[in-house]
């Protein structure tokens, strides 16, 4: 059963809009929303001011927390490489603010490489999540998002498909020991940073984007397309590649869970993830 909130009404604010990371952000220990997070957000969406998440997930990875708030809303999911307008509607077309890809000959090659160190890989194409083998890091993965996979016993012939069809390769996710994915990383980087953004995520992940793709450049293009101003939006994050999202908006809020790195480029920092930093600060920012 949903928790029963009073609205009150807001007082006005320069901010129109507000962007959310979701792990180590917007979400707890338990990578849940806590009622007084939904709270907030109910609060300030009941009047007006969109609140958008902004991360690494898939859509469906995301789509049961905008459900539990409950929310319609814009997402821009894979760092930014997919932008929906709405969350509910998927990826059809007419839905799609922007789609980036990785080149799909990049994507198979990346591929061979995974292979010949048995390392899991992971691909993924709007809401289709498929991964090379049945392992603990496909289990982990689907508990983290909800979001169950399809095992691929062909990544090659599956990479041709979705060329012929005019699907995109949004990201890749590689999982690992991380000795040997501090080596991938590094030779991936040395090899390849022309063609995608790679991201260590993780000790044992790296995470892989189309080039021209960050969450700053996601936010921006919703920005445009709803005419707002960045100056206008507030933005929430933990980690390092949220550091370009924080410095694009009016004010950018770091976690106080966040490397120091981070903490040093945004206007203001709050509570940890846990202590229910974004609301707090969207309490004291909306009154």
């Amino acid at each position: 059963m949903q928790p029963f909130f009073i609205l009150k009404s807001l007082t006005m604010s320069e901010y129109k809009i507000v962007f959310s990371d979701v792990d180590g952000t917007l979400l707890n220990k338990n990578r849940e929303l806590s009622s007084e997070t939904i709270y907030q957000i109910r609060r300030i969406t009941e009047f007006g001011i969109p609140f958008v998440m902004v991360s690494a997930r898939m859509p469906l990875g995301m789509l049961h927390l905008y459900r539990e708030i409950p929310l319609d809303a814009p997402a821009i999911c894979y760092n930014g490489a997919l932008i929906l307008s709405s969350i509910e509607k998927g990826t059809s077309k007419e839905n799609i603010i922007s789609s980036e890809t990785i080149d799909h000959a990049v994507a198979a090659s990346i591929y061979e490489i995974c292979n010949q160190f048995d390392l899991h890989f992971s691909l993924f194409s709007n809401n289709l999540w498929m991964v090379s083998k049945n392992d603990e890091w496909r289990l982990r993965e689907e508990n983290n998002t909800r979001v169950k996979a399809t095992l691929c016993n062909n990544f090659e012939t599956k990479v041709a498909e979705l060329k012929n069809d005019n699907n995109p390769i949004h990201k890749i996710m590689i999982m690992g020991d991380s000795m040997i994915i501090d080596g991938l990383y590094n030779r991936l980087v040395k090899d390849y940073s022309n063609a995608i953004n790679v991201y260590r995520s993780k000790e044992t992940y790296i995470e892989l984007t189309p080039a021209n793709v960050n969450k700053a450049i996601g936010c921006e293009k919703l920005l445009k397309s709803m005419e707002i101003s960045p100056t206008n939006a507030i933005a929430f994050g933990d980690n390092f590649n949220d550091i370009e999202m924080l410095e694009l908006v009016g004010l950018g809020v770091a976690m106080d869970n966040s490397p120091d790195e981070v903490k040093t480029k945004a206007k203001r920092v709050t509570l940890s993830n846990i202590e229910n930093g974004v609301a707090k600060t969207i309490g004291e920012i909306f009154k």
